[in-house]
């Protein structure tokens, strides 16, 4: 059986996302917002970290968006303050 990395197109440089709330997360909003990331592609995020007023992740910009995983902490309730972004995809 081939192992999964040799199905990898050299691509998946992943990028790291801060991204501050301007509210804390309350405990409903935070499940949905997990619930709402589970549903990605189980090679999209790398990691993951979700605080009361602060996530950090880094994603693989060739399987998810930047703007999908906007759009999902806000779906969930989230108040955006500030996001940030290091890294850039190989294509």
């Amino acid at each position: 059986m081939a192992d999964e990395s040799d199905n990898l197109s050299g691509a998946e440089e992943y990028i790291a996302a801060e991204i501050e709330l301007s509210e804390p997360l309350d405990p409903e909003q935070e499940k949905n917002l997990r619930a709402a990331l589970e549903k990605l592609d189980a090679h999209a995020l790398d990691s993951c970290d979700i605080g009361s007023q602060k996530i950090s992740l880094s994603y693989n910009p060739t399987l998810t968006t930047r703007e999908s995983l906007l759009a999902a902490i806000k779906q969930s309730g989230g108040k955006l303050k500030h996001v940030e972004s290091e890294g850039s995809p190989l294509l």
